[in-house]
């Protein structure tokens, strides 16, 4: 939905657009009526050709195409080039002929007829469809409010299908859009939340969870700076989208949304003390929180058992970020997680399946070697132990140095770092 493309007409009258419609449309009326049907409309198309008062054949023009788009079905017997030519053709007489609203209203009939989501014929051709929502998204002026209606449908039935590979593109302009879109705030914000509900609907794997994270803090931001919607309704929908960021698989780094939620005004909810628990809390202050908040994970639909799981990721992720170039003890790892020991190693395997950590467990030592530990946050605490690490390095190197310096007969050879 990215590049504007919209049909040039040759210098053909009515009458000739009117036949070519027709010769397509007419397929989906009983054979019967067909040749008085499309006979009917050539015969109102040519006499408008004919008309010489110009303000009454831009009129009637108007009124014919208005015929043609109401009649247009939203399947349609023919080869992909003939349809999409037909609804090419449609849409540019549509531009040329009506302005405004009106020109918006028939635009939005051929892409809800062709984009009906809840059709049983939505996964039918469903390429040309897109690009066809692309064509009409792309005829109307950047500005046109319907532009977010055409683009709604298309994120609907891309949904709908599971093809969300076709999204990228589309979302990947759609901040700027939303800038350029004559629409209100809510509808601004309507459009984020169906968003944020396709990012994280069953066809989205892993993938997207980057994204989603990326459209939820987006979202966040626009909430922040848009003082047109009240307090209580924007702290709503905060609530709502850190809900939404919670339940995302495999994310566990939260520390950038802690700036935007202090600027809504959500410190004291119960939702920012959680997330407040997730940036650096322990699973011990998420069961504390937890016993007291049933009522908000009820109302936004959070299971306390997965989050319960993730704490407990995060929890043996920050021990190991204290431990990287060492080893930590089964013993150490079961009392951190609160767990039997004889569980130490699935949860070791669950934590670098998750990407959080990278090492290797020693059955016979009954310890894990840490490679590498992803931290929640970087702040005091981190960079005292990262200078630590690195003097330590440097220490273990002028070692080094100092003895590849003594001729070879006279060294003595230790262990060094």
């Amino acid at each position: 939905m990215s590049t504007d493309l919209v049909s040039v007409l040759d210098d053909g009258t009515l009458r000739d657009y009117t036949e070519e419609l027709t010769l397509m449309l007419s397929r989906s009326v009983p054979e019967a009526q067909q040749s008085e049907w499309s006979d009917a409309l050539v015969k109102e198309a040519t006499t408008i050709d004919e008309e010489t008062d110009a303000d009454a054949a831009a009129q009637k023009t108007r009124a014919l195409l208005t015929k043609l788009v109401d009649a247009t079905p939203g399947t349609l017997e023919g080869t992909d080039r003939e349809i999409e030519g037909l609804f090419n053709l449609l849409m540019t007489l549509v531009v040329r002929n009506f302005q405004g609203e009106e020109q918006g209203s028939r635009i939005m009939r051929l892409a809800n007829i062709l984009g009906d989501a809840q059709s049983d014929s939505a996964a039918e051709r469903s390429i040309l469809k897109y690009r066809i929502l692309a064509n009409l998204f792309n005829a109307l002026p950047a500005t046109s409010a319907y532009r977010l209606e055409v683009f709604e449908t298309f994120l609907k039935l891309v949904s709908v299908n599971g093809d969300m590979e076709y999204l990228q593109t589309a979302l990947d302009s759609l901040p700027t859009w939303l800038a350029q879109w004559n629409v209100s705030a809510e509808q601004k914000n309507t459009c984020l939340d169906m968003v944020s509900d396709v990012l994280q609907g069953p066809d989205c794997g892993p993938e997207w969870v980057t994204k989603a994270f990326q459209y939820s803090l987006l979202h966040l931001r626009y909430l922040a700076k848009e003082t047109s919607l009240s307090n209580d309704h924007r702290k709503a929908e905060a609530e709502k989208i850190l809900a939404n960021v919670f339940r995302l698989p495999k994310l566990f780094e939260l520390e950038e949304l802690m700036n935007v939620c202090v600027s809504l005004g959500l410190e004291g909810e119960p939702i920012f003390l959680l997330l407040k628990v997730f940036v650096a809390g322990t699973h011990a202050d998420f069961a504390q929180w937890a016993s007291q908040n049933q009522v908000v994970l009820d109302r936004v639909s959070l299971d306390a058992d997965a989050l319960s799981r993730k704490m407990r990721l995060l929890d043996l992720a920050s021990l190991c970020a204290r431990s990287v170039s060492s080893e930590v003890s089964y013993a150490e790892i079961a009392q951190v997680l609160d767990v039997d020991q004889e569980e130490v190693e699935a949860w070791v395997i669950d934590v670098i399946r998750a990407g959080l950590v990278s090492g290797k467990l020693s059955q016979v030592k009954q310890s894990f070697r840490v490679y590498r530990s992803t931290h929640r946050a970087f702040e005091k605490p981190q960079w005292e132990a990262l200078e630590q690490r690195l003097t330590q390095w440097q220490k273990s190197i002028q070692n080094l140095i100092s003895t590849l310096k003594i001729p070879r007969g006279h060294r003595q050879y230790g262990t060094y770092g």
